[in-house]
């Protein structure tokens, strides 16, 4: 079968999308049509069209007068993009892990030490990337491909903003091992959908509450240190004493 090369529209999404996933194009970047085009050897017309495919899937804004731009970030969305990332995972994990093979356990536990590495040698890009690595292990043995299929949208969401908590409270790192080893040993062992459901659920939701704990004081102590700006100071003047 002829495998024919992709459209330059396709060409242009999969360029945008990469560099915005891979953190190129930053939260607020503004996507400049014509330096695009030029760059691409290609028309205005299909990065508008890929602009549009990404509009849609929420990784782009377009704003009247001001063009496309990479989309911001807030912490509620990503509250609510994690919260919602622990639901369908728990539930993926419950449904797959009947499925796994004793090479995919074995993987898990080799993925999880690797995290264990990375977490002393201070290298969390890299804990990050194991840490999806891991999960991705279960994910792959889930039959509801449509599940799948949504779960990655939403992590595809997560990357583009850039955040990972793990970067901002590298405390939590440790408690994610932990809780790794618990999660391989209740599926090892077992226990029944519904007990590995929440555990993998509530192991999403732990990584949410260290970033809520975190935005708090964040908020917080940028608050005050608004606050001591602002405030009226004595301008104190030598000799003003004598």
């Amino acid at each position: 079968m002829t495998k024919h090369p992709p459209s330059k529209q396709q060409v242009a999404y999969q360029t945008l999308k990469q560099r915005i996933l891979e953190g190129t194009y930053g939260p607020g970047y503004r996507i400049v049509i014509d330096r695009i085009a030029k760059e691409l050897g290609v028309s205005a017309i299909p990065i508008r069209e890929a602009i549009r495919r990404l509009e849609a899937e929420g990784l782009v804004e377009v704003e009247r007068f001001s063009g496309a731009k990479v989309t911001r970030i807030d912490a509620k969305m990503y509250e609510d993009i994690l919260s919602a990332l622990a639901v369908l995972e728990g539930y993926a994990t419950a449904q797959a892990y009947r499925n796994l093979t004793d090479e995919d356990f074995d993987a898990l536990r080799q993925t999880n030490e690797a995290m264990r590495q990375a977490r002393s040698d201070f290298d969390l890009t890299l804990y990050s990337r194991l840490n999806q690595q891991f999960h991705e292990i279960i994910l792959r043995r889930c039959n509801n491909r449509y599940l799948v299929d949504e779960i990655h949208a939403v992590r595809e969401r997560m990357d583009a903003m850039r955040v990972s908590v793990f970067n901002l409270i590298p405390h939590r790192a440790s408690d994610s091992i932990a809780e790794h080893d618990k999660l391989i040993q209740l599926m090892a062992v077992d226990v029944g959908e519904d007990a590995v459901e929440r555990f993998a659920r509530q192991h999403r939701l732990a990584t949410l509450e260290a970033f809520r704990r975190w935005n708090e004081q964040h908020t917080r102590l940028v608050a005050e240190r608004r606050e001591w700006y602002r405030a009226p100071r004595e301008i104190h003047r030598p000799g003003a004493d004598s």
